[in-house]
């Protein structure tokens, strides 16, 4: 995604093409959220859009931990930028298909 509303700094894909790299998407944007270079609206518009069209690269969608991170995810970004996640995500839920 390139966030042009606001600033022009960040370029960020709002649609990645793998787990992998939708990992590397969400460092770069936390990394970008916690130096200021992205205000929470953007960061949060961004989660949303990625939990509502790739939710099958960043959740695990069966299985005993459904609904929760893929694990890839939270290997790649750490835990504090889990967190940071979680909390941006509080109100979002899942389409049941």
């Amino acid at each position: 995604m390139k966030v042009q509303k606001e600033t022009d700094k960040m370029d960020i894909l709002r649609n990645p093409t793998s787990v992998k790299t939708l990992a590397r998407q969400l460092i770069a944007a936390c990394d970008a959220y916690l130096s200021f270079n992205l205000t929470e609206k953007q960061l949060k518009e961004l989660l949303l859009h990625y939990a509502s069209h790739h939710s099958g690269k960043l959740f695990t969608l069966s299985g005993k931990s459904s609904g929760s991170f893929n694990p890839t995810i939270i290997n790649r970004i750490g835990k504090k930028r889990c967190g940071l996640i979680q909390l941006l995500l509080e109100e979002f839920q899942m389409k049941m298909i």
